[in-house]
C-alpha cells in the first residue's frame, strides 16, 4: 500500500503538516514538579518528531494550578512557563515536525495534593473514579477559567507552538459540563443541552479571540 493520502502534506488554517500522522496526547509524567518542561519530556517527543510524525500533540498542560490532575503536570497559567514551553517547541521544529499543546483543566478528576486544595467541578458531584469531593464554582470562578485557557492560548503562541488543542474529553472539566450525570446546575450553565454546553462554547470562542483567526484550534471530545 502506497498510503499516498496518509504521507502527504495537509494545510490546517495557518498550519501546513509534511503528512497526516498525529500523534495523540499522552501521559508521560516527565515535566518537573513546579509545572516547567523537562528535559525528559523534550527529549521524548523530539525523538517522535525525529521519526517523522507530523504533528504531536503534548499531553495535559494545566490552564491553572488547580486544574491539575497530577502532581508533576506541565502548566501554562504563568508567563514563568514560556522559556520551557518554548525550548520544546524548538526541539520539535528542529527535527522538522510541528507541536499543539493540550490545554487542559481536571475539574473534580484530581485530588487535593494535584489541586492544591478541594477540586472544582460544575456541580458538587464526587468523581465516580476517585470518590475525590468537590465543590460547585461560583460564575466568578467559571468566567476566571474561560479567560485562563484564552491566556494559556496566548502563551503557547507565544512559545512557538503551532496549534492547541482544548481538552473536552474524557471525564475532565469540559466534559463535566457538557453530561447531565456531572452537571446539575440550574444557572445557565446547567440543565438544558444549550446550557450544558455555554461553558464549552465559552472556552473556545476565548481561546480563538486571544489567538486569532489564523493560529489552528482543536478541541478533543469523547
Amino acid at each position: 500500500m502506497k498510503l499516498e493520502h496518509l504521507f502527504s502534506p495537509i494545510r490546517i488554517n495557518s498550519m501546513t503538516l509534511k503528512n497526516r500522522a498525529v500523534m495523540p496526547p499522552m501521559g508521560t509524567g516527565y515535566g518537573n514538579a513546579d509545572g516547567t518542561v523537562g528535559n525528559r519530556l523534550i527529549q521524548y517527543l523530539a525523538r517522535r518528531a525525529r521519526g517523522g510524525t507530523g504533528l504531536i500533540i503534548t499531553e495535559v498542560c494545566a490552564v491553572d494550578p488547580r486544574g491539575k490532575a497530577f502532581l508533576n503536570e506541565i502548566g501554562a497559567w504563568s508567563d514563568i512557563f514560556i522559556p520551557g514551553l518554548t525550548r520544546l517547541t524548538e526541539a520539535i521544529h528542529g527535527e522538522g515536525g510541528k507541536i499543539a499543546l493540550q490545554l487542559h483543566h481536571a475539574g473534580r478528576e484530581t485530588f487535593e495534593a494535584a489541586a492544591g486544595g478541594k477540586p472544582e467541578a460544575p456541580s458538587p458531584i464526587p468523581s465516580v473514579v476517585l470518590g475525590q469531593p468537590c465543590e460547585e464554582m461560583s460564575p466568578a470562578r467559571i468566567a476566571f477559567v474561560i479567560d485562563a485557557f484564552a491566556r494559556a492560548a496566548i502563551r503557547a503562541k507565544k512559545a512557538g507552538f503551532d496549534a492547541v488543542e482544548i481538552h473536552g474529553a474524557h471525564g475532565y472539566l469540559l466534559n463535566q459540563f457538557l453530561s447531565p450525570f456531572s452537571n446539575q446546575r440550574t444557572d445557565e450553565y446547567g440543565g438544558s443541552e444549550e446550557n450544558r454546553c455555554r461553558f464549552v462554547l465559552a472556552v473556545v470562542a476565548a481561546v480563538r479571540a486571544a489567538v486569532g483567526p489564523g493560529f489552528p484550534v482543536i478541541i478533543r471530545v469523547s
